[in-house]
């Protein structure tokens, strides 16, 4: 069964999860570079990315069968709204398995969030 988890950021576990799902994704893969670990769970803490000074993001995994399968971030940059006199939202951090189900899912979780924020 596939859901669709909405990451804690203050959790270091939950965190820990989403890092780590392209490093098991593309585990042995000869073309990919890792980043460093310290500067992905940065982007993930609220108190510290000045990002989250001015704008905001959500983070969502989709989990099968106890299994992270696929991950993807929400973000609001208000000052780019402001600017443009726009509403939008952007994605990131987009990561899955050959899985349609959990792509079109966590998609979808980023269009509900957006919608929210009008």
């Amino acid at each position: 069964m596939l859901t669709i988890e909405k990451v804690d950021t203050s959790n270091k576990n939950q965190v820990n999860r989403f890092v780590k799902i392209p490093f098991r994704l593309y585990d042995g893969h000869p073309q990919w570079v890792p980043p460093l670990m310290i500067d992905v769970r940065m982007q993930l803490n609220r108190k510290k990315h000045p990002y989250y000074e001015h704008s905001d993001a959500d983070f969502f995994m989709a989990v099968k069968d106890g299994r992270e399968v696929g991950r993807i971030a929400a973000l609001e940059n208000k000052r780019f709204n402001d600017y443009h006199k726009t509403r939008q939202a952007q994605f990131y951090l987009f990561e899955c398995e050959d899985d349609q189900e959990a792509a079109n899912s966590l998609f979808e979780a980023v269009f509900d969030w957006a919608k929210k924020r009008g």
